[in-house]
C-alpha cells in the first residue's frame, strides 16, 4: 500500500482546455517529477479504484522518494535534449504495448470466432448423430411392428385355414354318414320284400320304382338277373317247406 500506480486524473473545467492538453501530451513528453517516464494522457473513463495508489492529501512528504521525485517540478523536455531522447523511448514502448495489448485483442477475437466456430460445427455433427440414433431407433422400431404384423397375419392364415379343414372334415363326414344310411335303408327295404313269402307276384311288399323324366318307369337298379335268383331261393324255401309239411303227416 502506498505504491503509486502511475495513473491518475485531471479534471478541466471545459472541453477546448481538456483537447489542448491532450494535444500537447501527445505532441510533447511531458514529465511530472525527476523520472524519465513521460505522462500519457488519454481521455478518461471510469475504472474501478483498487488497493493501490493514494491521493496527494494523504502522501508523506518527508520520505526520501518523494524528496527525490520532486526536485524538479512539471515541464516541458526541449527537443533533442536527453530528457526528450528517453521520454520518447518511453512512447514507443507504450505505444508497443499498446500494439501488442491490440494484437493480442485481435489473436483473442479470431480465437473466440475460431472456437466459435468449432464449437457451433461440433453442435452440428452432434445434432446429425442424434439423428442418425433417432433414425436407427425407428428403422428398429419399423422391423419390430413388421415383424409383429406378419407373426400376426400368419397366425390369422393359419387359423383360417385349420378352420376350413375342420369345415371340410366335417362336410365329408355329414356325407358319408348320409351315404350309409342310404345303404341301410336299401339292404332294409330287400331284406322287408324277401322275408314277405307267398307267391312270386308278391315278393317284394313294397315295389321299388325309378322314374324318369315324362313320368315313364325306368327299369330298377335290381336287374333281372338278381331278381331271378330271388325268385329261385324263394321257390326253393316252399319246397322244403311243403316237404316238411308232408312228411310231419
Amino acid at each position: 500500500r502506498g505504491k503509486s500506480t502511475g495513473e491518475g486524473i485531471v479534471e478541466y473545467k471545459n472541453k477546448p482546455s481538456a483537447s489542448a492538453a491532450l494535444k500537447h501530451c501527445s505532441e510533447k513528453c511531458f514529465f511530472l517529477d525527476s523520472s524519465l517516464r513521460p505522462c500519457f494522457v488519454e481521455p478518461y473513463t471510469y475504472q474501478d479504484n483498487n488497493s493501490d495508489g493514494l491521493s496527494e492529501k494523504l502522501i508523506n512528504k518527508k520520505i526520501p522518494e518523494f524528496l527525490k521525485s520532486r526536485q524538479q517540478g512539471p515541464r516541458f523536455a526541449d527537443q533533442g535534449s536527453f530528457e526528450h531522447e528517453y521520454g520518447q523511448r518511453w512512447k514507443h514502448m507504450h505505444e508497443m504495448y499498446k500494439q501488442k495489448v491490440e494484437a493480442l485483442k485481435r489473436d483473442m477475437v479470431m480465437e473466440e470466432e475460431k472456437l466459435e466456430a468449432q464449437m457451433e460445427f461440433a453442435r452440428h455433427e452432434h445434432e446429425i448423430e442424434q439423428l442418425r440414433e433417432q433414425l436407427r431407433m425407428r428403422e428398429q422400431d419399423k422391423d419390430r411392428k413388421k415383424a409383429e404384423w406378419e407373426m400376426k397375419e400368419r397366425f390369422v392364415n393359419e387359423s383360417r385355414e385349420r378352420l376350413q379343414m375342420q369345415m371340410s372334415d366335417q362336410r365329408m363326414g355329414f356325407q358319408g354318414n348320409n351315404s350309409f344310411n342310404n345303404r341301410n335303408n336299401s339292404f332294409d327295404m330287400m331284406n322287408q320284400g324277401g322275408g314277405g313269402g307267398g307267391n312270386r307276384n308278391n315278393s317284394f311288399g313294397g315295389e321299388v320304382r325309378d322314374y324318369g323324366h315324362g313320368g315313364q318307369k325306368r327299369q330298377s337298379r335290381f336287374d333281372n338277373h338278381e331278381m331271378n335268383q330271388m325268385n329261385q331261393q324263394q321257390d326253393q324255401q316252399q319246397g322244403q317247406q311243403q316237404q316238411q309239411q308232408q312228411h310231419h303227416q
